[in-house]
């Protein structure tokens, strides 16, 4: 019996017994849509973190801190650490030379105001190598990335959500016209920096008594715009060249908070060239005895959740798939007992064994690929309308091309473990019994 014969004997008489194997392929698509909609909502549901995640900032970006003489492990356990590490220049370096590592900077931060007219608003100041700016998606949308600059007329790039913060320091009223446009220009418009709160207003803010203003203010020159809409990472930012800022806080350190020093810094960042290598430059710094934080931490801490999730509602699913399967067997069981007598003619004639078993388990298998189908077909459509109810929760059914594949030939799996009984049963079956069977 040729392949061709075989497919085309098993789809007839699933065909002769067409409605019993309608509804067998019925029960195996919806095990099959049980089991690809649960899985998918837990995909949707690891995809729309991962979304949410990116949205704070880079997934390649590492910032390193110094552990201040603790170590801690990925899951945030600390242990007392007899390493003296210090975020300096000399630990840029060394980081530089860190395999897979196409980036490192030196961060120092702090926070200042600018005015402008009667209006200011609170900033927080990056101050970074700007040759390595591109690097950490720091890039200007409009102008360009700040240079030094002078020592009275310092650079920023700032973040395109400051011209809307700014407000009146007596009445708090937003800096915007009727239509909700910004008064302030950040090119064209007259900015004045400083640290100090009270050259933008004589009122104390304990309002315990006046006091008079010391900070310096200095004319700031805007270089450039970056947008932030849809970031959280730097909201009311201010970017500038890092020896800048160090002369700034030098100059007002009564005034300007930072956690750097003239030796050391806040944190570094360090870019590597693919996200799959991020956790492994994580772990090797910890191994030093630094303290590196990475948006990947938390997805892989998620993943792990997100796995565990995945498969109970794959459970759930695979109850369905298991009465389907029950099905299917019932099914090529009721079909032996029905062609007994055929069974037996087709042995007497010679037919090899081995034929006679493929043949049950090519029906099996047609039942089980286009139930399969059918469920796969199923599960896009409620995965369409789930999407619809879910998008105001932030949750979606994402179905991957790996589980669409892999669902049909799961389907098709189960029914042949599920006709594997039958069909042997139907080998072993006595010629001259099943002849004599009416």
């Amino acid at each position: 019996m040729t392949t061709i014969d075989l497919l085309a004997m098993a789809f007839m008489n699933l065909w002769r017994r067409k409605l019993r194997a309608l509804l067998t392929a019925l029960g195996m698509a919806i095990g099959t849509t049980s089991i690809v909609v649960m899985i998918s909502i837990g995909i949707g549901f690891n995809y729309a973190f991962e979304e949410q995640i990116a949205q704070m900032g880079s997934l390649t970006k590492i910032e390193v801190y110094d552990g201040g003489g603790w170590v801690y492990d990925a899951t945030g356990n600390a242990t007392k650490s007899d390493k003296d590490v210090k975020l300096d220049d000399k630990a840029v370096a060394d980081f530089k030379k860190i395999e897979n590592v196409v980036a490192v900077t030196p961060i120092m931060s702090s926070s200042g105001y600018i005015k402008s007219g009667k209006y200011y608003v609170g900033l927080q100041l990056l101050g970074l190598d700007m040759e390595t700016a591109e690097y950490f998606n720091i890039v200007p949308t409009e102008g360009e990335l700040p240079s030094k600059g002078s020592k009275t007329k310092p650079e920023m790039m700032l973040t395109s959500d400051v011209p809307v913060n700014f407000v009146d320091p007596r009445t708090y009223t937003q800096a915007v016209d009727s239509e909700g446009n910004p008064k302030i220009d950040l090119f064209t418009s007259k900015l004045i920096f400083t640290f100090d709160y009270n050259n933008i207003s004589t009122q104390n803010l304990t309002d315990f008594s006046e006091t008079t203003a010391k900070g310096k203010t200095y004319n700031l020159k805007t270089s450039g715009i970056m947008n932030n809409e849809g970031s959280w990472e730097y909201y009311c930012t201010g970017f500038i060249d890092i020896n800048t800022l160090k002369e700034l806080i030098k100059e007002n350190k009564d005034f300007a908070y930072s956690n750097s020093t003239n030796k050391t810094y806040d944190r570094i960042w360090i870019k590597v060239n693919d996200i799959k290598n991020v956790q492994a430059i994580s772990d090797h710094l910890r191994e030093q005895g630094y303290q590196p934080n990475s948006l990947n931490d938390y997805i892989e801490s998620f993943k792990k959740q997100s796995r565990q999730v995945q498969g109970v509602l794959g459970a759930i699913g695979a109850v369905s798939m298991l009465v389907a399967a029950i099905g299917i067997t019932n099914t090529m069981l009721m079909s032996i007992y029905e062609r007994t007598k055929e069974i037996g003619v087709i042995k007497v004639l010679g037919c090899k064994m081995s034929n006679i078993r493929h043949l049950f388990l090519t029906e099996a298998v047609y039942i089980g690929f286009f139930g399969g189908a059918a469920g796969l077909i199923l599960s896009y459509g409620l995965s369409f309308v789930l999407n619809y109810f879910l998008q105001g929760m932030g949750l979606k059914s994402v179905i991957p091309i790996w589980l669409a594949l892999g669902a049909v030939a799961f389907s098709a799996l189960i029914a042949v473990v599920s006709g594997l009984y039958p069909a042997m049963r139907a080998m072993r079956l006595s010629a001259l019994a099943a002849i004599r069977n009416e």
